[in-house]
C-alpha cells in the first residue's frame, strides 16, 4: 500500500472516530428541560403582573438552558385540559398564574407525579410533594402606600381630602391590597387627626379596562385625588383615567411608571411583587434538585419580594418627614411591631 492510501485510511479512521465520538456526547447531554407557562387572560406583555411573571421565566430560560412553552386564554372550563396538554407531552415543569388554577393543580398533581408544577399567587388547598406555592404579602407594601396616598390627597384638598381604589374582582388576591391600603389611610388620619375620606368599587373583571375606568371617574367625581387600580387592565384603565383627569394613582404588581411609562408623571407610587424575582428563584431551585415541593416561597418586605416602588416624578415633593414615617412603617411592619390588619387566606 503506498503512502497515500495509508494516509487516506489513516484519515477516514480518525473522522469516523470522531463522527462516533460527537454521536455518543450528544446521546449523553441530557434534553433541556421544559417548562410551560399557563395563565388566564388576553396576553403575557400587559405590562404587569403577567408580564413580570413571564420576565422571570424568561431570564431563567436564558441562564438554565430551558425549553419554554406559553399559554394564555381567556376561557374559564379548560384549566384541567390545558395543564394535561403539557403533562401528556412530557414536559418537566408547569407554572400555572394565578388563583383560578389552584382546585386544577391540585389534582394534576396527585395524576402527573413526575411532573412539577408551581401555582403562583395563590395557596394549594392540600400538601402535594411535587407542586409548590408563590405567595406575597402584598399588605405590607400596600399599607404604607395607603398613609403616603392619603398625606397627597390632604396635600391637594386640605377641606375635603379623599382616596379611592378600583380592584379587578373582591376576591382575597385583591382584597390584600385594598384592605391594607384604606388601613394605611386610616393610620394617616389617626396620626394627624385628619378626615381623608376612602371609596372603593370593584370592575368584576380582570380584562376590562374601559369598565376600570368608568369606575375610576365616578371615584373621582365623588372627590378622590388619588386612585389605587388594583388587577390586570382594569387597574391599569383606572390608572389611566385618573391620569386624564389630572389626579395620581399608584399601581400595583411592577413598577407601573417603567411598564406604562405614560402614567410616569401621575404614580406616586406602585406595590410591587417580585414575581419575576421569586419565579427565577423557584426555577433555579428546580434545576439545583432543590424544588420546595409541598412548600411555599414568601415574598414579603424583609427578603424584598414586596416593595413600594420609587417615586420618581414625586421623589422631591414629598417631604422628608413623610418619607422618613413611611420608612419607620416598613421597619414596623418587618419587626412586627405594625399590623397591616390583613388577616386573610388565599
Amino acid at each position: 500500500m503506498n503512502k497515500l492510501a495509508r494516509l487516506f485510511l489513516a484519515l477516514s479512521a480518525g473522522c469516523l472516530l470522531l463522527a462516533t465520538s460527537c454521536h455518543k456526547n450528544d446521546e449523553d447531554t441530557p434534553p433541556a428541560p421544559r417548562v410551560a407557562m399557563l395563565a388566564y387572560g388576553v396576553t403575557f406583555d400587559d405590562k404587569a403582573f403577567l408580564q413580570n411573571c413571564k420576565t422571570g421565566l424568561v431570564k431563567a430560560s436564558a441562564d438554565f438552558g430551558l425549553e419554554c412553552a406559553w399559554d394564555i386564554d381567556t376561557t374559564t372550563d379548560r384549566y384541567t385540559e390545558r395543564l394535561e396538554k403539557y403533562c401528556d407531552q412530557g414536559f418537566d415543569m408547569i407554572i400555572a398564574v394565578g388563583y383560578m388554577w389552584s382546585d386544577a393543580v391540585a389534582a394534576a398533581a396527585v395524576r402527573y407525579p413526575a411532573t412539577k408544577f408551581v401555582l403562583v399567587d395563590s395557596g394549594l388547598p392540600e400538601y402535594l410533594e411535587n407542586a409548590a406555592s408563590i405567595l406575597f404579602d402584598v399588605d405590607q407594601a400596600a399599607y404604607p402606600l395607603g398613609f403616603l396616598a392619603a398625606w397627597w390627597a390632604e396635600n391637594s384638598d386640605a377641606y375635603d381630602p379623599a382616596v379611592g381604589y378600583v380592584g379587578a374582582l373582591p376576591i382575597p388576591q385583591i382584597r390584600q391590597f385594598t384592605e391594607p391600603f384604606l388601613n394605611g389611610v386610616q393610620r394617616y388620619n389617626d396620626e394627624y387627626g385628619s378626615a381623608v375620606k376612602t371609596y372603593g368599587a370593584y370592575a368584576g373583571s380582570f380584562l376590562d379596562a374601559g369598565l376600570g375606568a368608568h369606575l375610576s371617574d365616578s371615584l373621582i367625581g365623588r372627590g378622590a385625588t388619588v386612585i389605587f387600580g388594583v388587577g390586570g387592565q382594569a387597574g391599569s384603565g383606572a390608572l389611566l383615567a385618573a391620569r386624564d383627569r389630572g389626579k395620581t394613582g399608584i399601581g400595583v404588581d411592577v413598577d407601573q411608571c417603567i411598564s406604562i411609562p405614560e402614567l410616569s408623571t401621575t404614580l406616586l407610587s406602585s406595590a410591587m411583587k417580585g414575581l419575576d424575582v421569586t419565579i427565577y428563584a423557584v426555577m433555579r431551585a428546580f434545576i439545583n434538585g432543590n424544588f420546595p415541593g409541598g412548600g411555599v416561597y414568601s415574598g414579603n418586605l424583609q427578603n424584598g419580594g414586596v416593595q413600594p416602588a420609587p417615586y420618581h416624578h414625586f421623589e422631591t415633593m414629598i417631604p422628608d418627614g413623610i418619607r422618613n414615617e413611611i420608612e419607620e412603617i416598613k421597619a414596623g411592619i418587618i419587626s412586627g411591631a405594625i399590623s397591616t390588619g390583613w388577616n386573610g387566606k388565599l
